[in-house]
């Protein structure tokens, strides 16, 4: 027979948690680097720090694309969700992507675009 604290915790328990388990009915995270269930490993922090470390080397390559630090890889940024600005503030990120995105072009296949991109894809969507 089921103890009394047992028989409590059991009716509490969310009937929606199997829907909150169940990877299989959760959007999958979007990623350019990672599938599906390695991107769910990795943290916003953990890509944003990916991405600014290759961007400081992109840097080196290309020094053009300085002047988007603090528009898509500072702290401010990081913090950013592109989806709940006002429209005027949410086309300024998109004209900044748009401008920056280009100018990776001639080092695409190289590592550190690729966690650059990654960055984006998951910061502003």
């Amino acid at each position: 027979m089921p103890s009394s604290l047992a028989t409590q915790l059991a009716q509490s328990t969310s009937l929606n948690a199997a829907l909150l388990v169940d990877r299989a009915r959760r959007k999958p995270t979007q990623s350019y680097l990672f599938t599906g269930r390695e991107a769910e490993k990795h943290d916003l922090e953990s890509i944003h720090a990916l991405a600014y470390n290759a961007f400081i080397q992109l840097c080196q390559w290309n020094p053009a694309i300085q002047g988007y630090e603090n528009a898509l890889f500072s702290d401010a940024a990081k913090g950013l969700d592109r989806t709940l600005l006002p429209v005027v503030e949410a086309k300024e990120v998109d004209e900044n992507i748009s401008a920056f995105l280009p100018l990776l072009g001639k080092n695409l296949m190289e590592m550190p675009t690729g966690r650059v991109l990654e960055w984006l894809v998951r910061r502003f969507r």
